[in-house]
């Protein structure tokens, strides 16, 4: 009789060892919130389906708000506008080489520096506001983010992790256990 409690170990590790896992894959690929006593688990919807749809939203945020923001050329607070005024500043910086040229006046030095500095400007204004707006419609770039969407949906990504990860971790942990619990049954034998 005793032995056959002791044999209770090893089902009760393997066990134990399973439900850690499906716990693991739950928390992971949980599609809608959960309530118990009214009170909201922390940790619904899983963090898969969490992530994957806050990735795809941001995704869709920041191509709107660069689009926008193309849109907008007179608008010099946004980032695109940022950004333009420091391709200006780097180049008045790096045209110093504009001082060193001898029998020019001044006044003329500092007019080519500012010449090649908006021209750089404009350059990148063409570049940021005309260039990859068009290309961003040529390449159907928001289609491109819906398809990949619907191709890395939640149930694909779990049939993936069922697939490669789930069912070798469930062996993983069943030999493990049967282990711990082989060695819990011989203390126990031992012990009684």
């Amino acid at each position: 009789m005793i032995f056959l409690k002791s044999l209770l170990f090893i089902v009760w590790n393997v066990a134990v060892g399973v439900m850690l896992i499906n716990l693991v894959r739950w928390l992971l690929f949980n599609k809608q919130n959960r309530f118990v006593f009214g009170m909201h688990v922390p940790l619904t919807p899983g963090f898969i389906v969490l992530k994957r749809d806050w990735l795809f939203n941001k995704a869709r945020a920041i191509l709107h708000d660069y689009l926008d923001q193309a849109d907008h050329a007179i608008d010099n607070y946004s980032y695109l506008a940022k950004w333009e005024q420091l391709v200006y500043d780097t180049v008045v910086k790096k045209a110093d080489f504009v001082d060193e040229w001898k029998f020019l006046p001044r006044i003329w030095k500092k007019k080519i520096k500012a010449a090649l500095a908006k021209t750089a400007k404009d350059i990148a204004r063409k570049v940021l506001r005309k260039v990859i707006p068009g290309l961003i419609a040529q390449l159907q770039v928001e289609h491109r983010i819906d398809d990949f969407d619907e191709q890395f949906s939640s149930k694909v990504l779990r049939q993936y992790y069922n697939q490669y990860v789930h069912k070798y971790m469930i062996y993983f942990f069943i030999a493990v256990n049967v282990l711990i619990g082989i060695t819990n049954m011989i203390l126990y034998l031992i012990i009684a």
